[in-house]
């Protein structure tokens, strides 16, 4: 199914309304089970579903590693994912200590931001999804969805699928820095969150603990820190 839909509305402009095809990003539900056991419902764009059902899983701690996973079936027109895995997980706790690499330049910081809203194109045609990516020096990894958490899963499992390792790569997001993207990075073992949006306080108080660094407001050619500087190379 595709990520986007032509409907009709009705535009209204100085008190007129005219009738015309608009483009709306898809939401629909997807069911995930854990060896039978019901986990959740996401709602969701409808791309890149493996990604986000086993990148959930993870991020939740119901499996560790891409080796616990036995199968992954998709059932009902593709909204229910059913996960089979060898050994549940025990939750969500820490994952892969965090790297200490992973340090960029304010003007690195500004570039790869500004390639990552151009990168965004489901959003300048709907205006209705959230993005996120993984990034080195330069992007290599780029999700769209309805929901910023579910962009950040679909990330997740896209280095689950591929025994990928996040490593020094920073996290890129389009929304607010909140206490569950905090977890989620220090699961996937991200040692640097950057977003043109604000950190809540348990956000900071989480990454603050967990040695991960925090920028927000990161837009043009300036941006916060909030915790953890030292990932940010300054010039003075």
């Amino acid at each position: 199914m595709a990520a986007k839909e032509k409907r009709s509305v009705l535009a209204v402009s100085d008190g007129i309304g005219t009738e015309k095809m608009d483009l709306l990003a898809t939401e629909r539900p997807l069911t995930i089970t854990v060896n039978g056991h019901f986990c959740a419902v996401l709602l969701a764009s409808p791309n890149h579903l493996d990604e986000l059902a086993l990148g959930y899983a993870f991020n939740e701690g119901l499996i560790s590693k891409a080796d616990d996973l036995c199968s992954l079936t998709f059932l009902d027109d593709d909204t229910r994912a059913e996960i089979v895995t060898k050994n549940l997980g025990e939750g969500a706790g820490p994952g892969a200590e965090l790297p200490g690499d992973c340090c960029l330049t304010p003007g690195k910081i500004c570039a790869l931001m500004g390639d990552f809203f151009r990168a965004s194109a489901l959003f300048r045609e709907t205006g209705a999804v959230h993005a996120a990516a993984l990034a080195g020096e330069e992007i290599v990894l780029f999700r769209e969805d309805v929901a910023r958490h579910n962009a950040i899963d679909k990330l997740a499992g896209r280095l689950l699928l591929t025994g990928g390792q996040a490593g020094p790569l920073s996290l890129l997001l389009s929304g607010r820095i909140t206490g569950q993207v905090v977890k989620k990075a220090c699961r996937m073992g991200i040692g640097l969150v950057i977003s043109p949006g604000a950190a809540s306080t348990l956000a900071v108080d989480l990454a603050a603990e967990a040695g991960l660094t925090l920028v927000g407001f990161a837009r043009e050619k300036r941006f916060n820190v909030y915790c953890h500087s030292w990932r940010v190379q300054l010039d003075k």
